[in-house]
């Protein structure tokens, strides 16, 4: 079975500023994400780019009313998470995998609760790994991340994958 990743707002968000939204799916995992997270405002994804991750697959998940009322519990445990924080938490038990997350506080629940977790420079990593897109579309996704105040990434942690992409130099993706 293929790892699943359930991607919280945050992420979905940087990685469409760092244009790569549309090459994540390219990657050997099954992306989920929980039904409120995607009708949120805060996304501002195009129908067509849904249309176009619909049709890469990725899951929308329709929490039932169990997991619905786990994600209320969760809220009420941990009052510093948002709605949609405890939606993707829940979301991530039922598709046992990764948590994509940029925020702390979500972090640190999750791992507490033996989630595993990552961010989106995972994600660049994974990228280059499996050679989806090309190092150049990485390295202009680092730098629009680099430039953004309202993307809170490490500095070094940015840098350090900058400088590796330019010592590796081009490499064509194998899609885009």
């Amino acid at each position: 079975m293929t790892c699943a990743i359930v991607n919280d707002a945050s992420c979905l968000i940087d990685l469409r500023k760092g244009g790569l939204l549309g090459v994540v799916c390219d990657l050997p995992y099954r992306f989920v994400i929980p039904l409120p997270v995607r009708v949120s405002e805060v996304l501002n994804v195009s129908e067509a780019e849904w249309q176009a991750l619909d049709e890469a697959d990725m899951i929308t998940h329709d929490l039932t009313m169990e997991e619905f009322g786990q994600a209320l519990a969760v809220r009420e445990r941990h009052p510093g998470l948002s709605a949609n924080d405890c939606f993707c938490l829940v979301t991530a038990r039922v598709y046992p995998g990764i948590l994509l997350t940029g925020d702390a506080l979500l972090r640190r629940v999750a791992e507490k609760n033996g989630l595993r977790v990552h961010g989106v420079l995972w994600v660049v990593d994974e990228l280059e790994a499996a050679e989806v897109c090309s190092r150049s579309l990485l390295s202009r996704a680092l730098k629009a991340w680099q430039s953004d105040e309202t993307v809170f990434l490490p500095p070094h942690e940015i840098t350090t994958r900058l400088d590796h992409l330019a010592e590796v130099g081009p490499r064509r993706g194998r899609r885009r």
